[in-house]
């Protein structure tokens, strides 16, 4: 089965090779700038979903990087092991160290 497709393949390119060199120079030129520019599209096309898949795959690397940095510094102020007490508003820790009163020089 493999051995017939690789065969019609086979001619087929040649096929198309032969037929090519018997088109006029004028019609030869066109068709090799039309399949230039259809590889062309094919490659930018290409190139445009690796780029993505490449920045899908970047994105949700960096989520669960962020997810699992905000997890850290959340449980290490939960953990409050010799550091300042305070409290969280929204994703901003306010330390009570700055509601001391100054002292004045």
């Amino acid at each position: 089965m493999a051995y017939r497709v690789l065969a019609a393949l086979g001619l087929a390119a040649c096929s198309a090779v032969a037929l090519h060199m018997l088109l006029p120079a004028r019609w030869r030129l066109r068709v090799d700038a039309g399949l230039r520019r259809l590889a062309a599209r094919s490659q930018t096309l290409f190139g445009r979903a690796l780029a993505w898949r490449r920045e899908q795959r970047r994105a949700r690397a960096a989520s669960l990087e962020a997810d699992r940095v905000i997890r850290r510094a959340r449980e290490a102020a939960l953990r409050d092991e010799g550091r300042a007490r305070g409290e969280w508003r929204g994703n901003v820790y306010h330390s009570d160290d700055f509601d001391k009163p100054r002292k004045p020089h």
